[in-house]
């Protein structure tokens, strides 16, 4: 490695650096007083280094994520526009080196931190995604959120009002059975709540619907799947429940129930793969644009980089605000196009929904490619 390595490396790692502290400082400070009687709650019993370890530290490898393809970007614009400023592009040039060359130890740190990256985003944050959906209002387990509709790998499906997390119990809740050999349809209960049951000798795990409102259905025998095994428990056979319930065995977890959707973007790539290929389950095409955004990830920070420094290197001496509003049209560029991507492969107006991620790859990696040309010369 030599001295322009040394000296470029360590200007491009400083600012990346300043702007990733300043980025998560203002962050925490902001979240902090806007939160802070929960907060002091949380850290009576904890500590307040347990809540920077706990609550914060996996938003801050979440903001990690979300912002390092940009801060990369920004932090070899500031590097090279130092250069440019200070006529050192310029000796350096005259020194014989391609511009290239001058830039090589930016390129190869860049790829060291796309790949820590990825590290985060595959190790570490699916360790942490049990933090990273929960809020200070409902960190201890307190509280309720908003019901999404929800399916099991059985296809039991359920839609509910509100969820209370400490009660696990659904209000207003409606479950829909997949149809059976014995009863042709989709087969449909509803309750005023429904509480979540975990597995018993004498049981199967699933939902104990209270105050049953079509009464029709809790006045019939239970259900049988295709294995023949009970899948909606009724009173008249079941003397354990009142006249009023209903019992449906399902395979829902609470946290799940509470933080579903949330707590797929946090999942690792392997874990989606394998949730989509969950027998008897259906994976929407949103599902596999997420998986394949997964994939193309870091050939789209790379592609950022390269395609920003060609313009700000492109052979005129600008300062450092054109170089950030050049920066800016370029991030804003590269993500609203990936932005109309993904979201027309989830509503199916691309096909396959695979396509639609690796789409603005198709656009920007070879534009990237033929703009890296300037910076042999």
């Amino acid at each position: 490695m030599t001295i322009l390595d040394r000296y470029l490396g360590s200007i491009f790692i400083r600012t990346f650096l300043v702007c990733f502290l300043s980025f998560t400082g203002l962050f925490v400070v902001l979240h902090l007083f806007s939160n802070l009687d929960e907060l002091q709650v949380i850290g009576d019993k904890i500590g307040w280094w347990g809540v920077f370890q706990e609550f914060y530290f996996p938003r801050i490898a979440d903001l990690y994520d979300k912002s390092a393809g940009i801060l990369i970007l920004v932090a070899a614009v500031f590097a090279v526009s130092l250069l440019q400023r200070r006529r050192e592009m310029t000796a350096m040039e005259g020194s014989g080196l391609t511009k290239f060359r001058i830039l090589r130890p930016v390129l190869f740190l860049s790829l060291i931190f796309v790949g820590l990256t990825i590290a985060n985003r595959e190790l570490l944050i699916p360790q942490l995604k049990d933090q990273l959906v929960r809020t200070p209002q409902n960190w201890a387990g307190q509280g309720q959120v908003e019901m999404e509709m929800r399916t099991d790998p059985s296809n039991v499906t359920i839609r509910g009002d509100q969820y209370f997390l400490a009660e696990k119990r659904i209000t207003s809740i409606e479950v829909f059975l997949p149809p059976l050999t014995s009863q042709p349809g989709t087969i449909t209960a509803s309750a005023r709540t429904g509480d979540i049951r975990e597995n018993e000798d004498w049981r199967p795990a699933g939902i104990l619907l209270d105050q049953v409102s079509n009464t029709k259905r809790h006045l019939q025998p239970s259900l049988k799947d295709e294995d023949g095994e009970t899948i909606l428990f009724s009173p008249v056979d079941h003397k354990w429940l009142e006249q009023d319930q209903l019992f449906v065995r399902c395979n829902f977890n609470a946290n799940d129930l509470a933080y579903g959707r949330q707590t797929k973007q946090y999942q690792s790539t392997a874990e989606l793969i394998n949730e989509s290929r969950q027998p008897k389950r259906w994976a929407n095409p949103a599902e596999f644009v997420s998986i394949h955004s997964r994939l193309v990830r870091p050939l789209m920070d790379i592609s950022l980089l390269l395609l920003g420094l060609p313009l700000v290197i492109g052979g005129i001496e600008r300062n450092v605000f054109v170089s950030a509003g050049l920066c800016f049209w370029i991030i804003a560029s590269v993500q609203l196009t990936t932005m109309v991507c993904y979201s027309l492969g989830a509503s199916s107006l691309i096909r396959p929904a695979a396509l639609a991620a690796w789409t603005p790859v198709l656009i920007f990696v070879p534009a990237a490619l033929v703009a890296m040309r300037s910076l042999r010369r």
